[in-house]
């Protein structure tokens, strides 16, 4: 007999990661980190809501690398 298992929010993220190319982990990281400053600010319904829309990008594999962006709209 199979049953679901609910999924925790960090296993959704491990799943996540795991999927990335190393270069926007790498860049990921850099956000969490900062994200997890304990000194800095808290995040405030607007930030978090932002975080999930981008996760929620990364998930469905609607990004693109920083070198792309730049290649098409250049300054």
């Amino acid at each position: 007999m199979g049953y679901n298992r609910v999924v925790t929010v960090k296993e959704e993220l491990h799943r996540l990661i795991e999927g990335l190319p190393d270069e926007h982990a790498r860049e990921l990281l850099d956000d969490l980190q900062d994200a997890a400053d304990v000194n800095g600010l808290p995040l405030d319904f607007g930030a978090r809501a932002s975080l999930d829309r981008g996760l929620a990008d990364i998930s469905a594999d609607r990004v693109v690398s920083l070198e792309e962006f730049e290649n098409k709209h250049p300054l």
